[in-house]
């Protein structure tokens, strides 16, 4: 009987493809934060089969982990940390968790689960959050617990940290706001009648089961669609708007209202998003509304204030903040507002008439002079002037045989222009902006703000709202203008270093043309890719 020769084989311990130094593995589990234990692993202790992760990521040029992580380090993150109970199993460190959502949002992955796994795979994702492996439900709680600080204070916080990296001026500011659609369908909206019907019906419901619950939240949430609805339509006939049976609410995203898409989208359910951003297109204050981009701006101005510790000295606005509120506001801080009236007064578009803008009201003669030369006199006067909504009405021109009447009215008693105690306010707007330093000024509104919403959409995805809820898509809104600041402060990072790298170029070239100067030599541009010295010596 024979036996087969047994070889050993040297199997040492090896070591895992992302595992840190054997020495360190126990510095990983948790670090003190004031009287709480949190997950927060060094980064620095991350390894790339047996060389270090900073060493990797510094080999591909890669800045953005790097310039990510020095600014979130430099954050208070005690707003975050004392939301948590001081007993128990030691939860991820919040600095970790929004570092990774937001390096996630930057590179255009806002799903919860794409997140969960960009985490372990992505090595700058790991860099930044420090290698956690949260679930994708974690994740999400921990977004909807910090909604308040996410939406608030630490926006603020990381808002002037990426100002004081870029050193952009503040002076300017850009508002401006987009159509974006809501996490909702858009074949499933309901009239008045059918939300009535819905009510009904579970109060029905409700009067067979009056102990059940479910049926408690459902009669809730259908009246509160019912309300939304009926709120719509008195502030569509405050506007004017005599029949309003057509108006339509979707049942499961009630706080959006309809809109017109751009871009031959038709109409669908959505939120206007509106910014503030300076000259370097760094956002410094956002807010959501439904339906008026221009009723924000007072609270985005309040915002920007305080987190550049001054009032800005100039607003630029396109026409459709063309209104009372956002005039009084900016007359109230004393802001230099700078936004042309909404569309062009002087040539109406086809089958549109001459909007009040085309006609010029001349304060000596107290008359408005209209597109063809006609004067319109003053035919009524209220009797309480100072009252808010006071008009006076101008008319009285021979419209009768003027060739422009079909582009200006129908009415056979002529045209009527109605004037408010704000006109005469617009009026001077109107002159201000017809100034060439005006113009000149506001030709930077468009490269200031509008960028802005491209990089949201084209970048990182925000094409639609994935949260439900006005307040949900806030928060969602919010960490995508977290994430854009940040990537401004990489940009800037960037820039920064081509131009020093510029600088030295620069250097280098004035050196040698010294060098050639002193040794009579003769420089000639070549093939347009390199400097090619004649002369003395040979061509370099």
């Amino acid at each position: 009987m024979t036996t087969k020769q047994k070889i050993k084989v040297h199997q040492p311990p090896q070591q895992d493809m992302f595992s840190p130094a054997p020495s360190e593995r126990q510095k990983l589990r948790t670090i003190r934060h004031s009287s709480r234990r949190f997950i927060h692993p060094d980064a620095d202790e991350i390894f790339l089969s047996g060389h270090p992760l900073r060493q990797h990521l510094e080999m591909t040029n890669d800045k953005t982990p790097f310039v990510i992580s020095d600014l979130l380090d430099e954050q208070d993150w005690s707003v975050f940390e004392q939301d948590y109970a001081e007993s128990g199993r030691p939860p991820y460190a919040p600095r970790c968790m929004a570092g990774l959502i937001l390096y996630a949002i930057i590179n255009g992955v806002t799903s919860l689960r794409f997140i969960e796994r960009m985490a372990r795979m992505d090595l700058g994702c790991m860099w930044v959050s420090g290698g956690i492996f949260p679930d994708h439900a974690n994740i999400g709680r921990f977004i909807t617990r910090h909604q308040e600080a996410l939406n608030g204070s630490f926006f603020e916080a990381l808002t002037q940290s990426v100002l004081n990296r870029t050193g952009s001026a503040n002076d300017s500011v850009a508002g401006d706001g987009t159509l974006i659609e809501a996490a909702c369908s858009n074949y499933k909206l309901i009239k008045e009648e059918a939300a009535r019907a819905a009510v009904e019906e579970s109060k029905a419901r409700l009067e067979k089961a009056p102990d059940d619950e479910s049926l408690k939240e459902a009669l809730t949430h259908q009246t509160e669609v019912y309300d939304t609805l009926q709120e719509r339509q008195a502030k569509q006939k405050r506007r004017g708007k005599k029949n309003t049976s057509d108006t339509r609410i979707s049942p499961t995203e009630p706080e959006a209202a309809r809109h017109k898409m751009k871009r031959g989208r038709g109409y669908a359910q959505a939120y206007l998003p509106s910014v503030l951003a300076n000259e370097e297109r760094v956002v410094l204050a956002a807010a959501v509304d439904p339906t008026n981009e221009a009723a924000v701006i007072p609270q985005m101005m309040d915002q920007a204030e305080r987190i550049i510790g001054k009032t800005p000295e100039e607003l630029l606005v396109d026409g459709s903040y063309f209104t009372d509120s956002v005039i009084n506001d900016s007359l109230a801080r004393d802001v230099s507002l700078l936004c042309p009236e909404s569309g062009n007064p002087g040539k109406p578009k086809k089958n549109q008439k001459f909007h009040k803008g085309s006609f010029r009201y001349e304060s000596e003669e107290d008359a408005y002079i209209c597109p063809a030369g006609q004067k319109l006199t003053l035919i009524y006067r209220p009797r309480n002037p100072s009252h808010s909504k006071a008009q006076w009405t101008y008319g009285g021109a021979a419209c009768s045989d003027c060739p422009l009447r079909k582009q200006c009215t129908t009415s056979k008693a002529g045209r009527k222009i109605r004037r408010f105690a704000m006109d005469s306010v617009k009026d001077e707007l109107r002159r201000v902006m017809e100034h060439p330093a005006a113009k000149k000024a506001y030709k930077k509104r468009q490269g200031m703000v509008e960028p802005v919403f491209s990089y949201l959409r084209t970048v990182q995805g925000l094409n639609r709202f994935r949260r439900r809820g006005l307040d949900s898509v806030k928060l969602e809104f919010n960490l995508h203008l977290l994430a854009y600041n940040l990537s401004r402060a990489v940009a800037f990072a960037l820039q920064r270093l081509f131009t020093v790298i510029w600088e030295i170029l620069a250097i280098i070239r004035t050196q040698w043309l010294i060098i050639a100067k002193t040794q009579n030599l003769k420089l000639s541009h070549g093939d347009g890719k390199f400097f090619r010295v004649t002369g003395a010596h040979e061509t370099v």
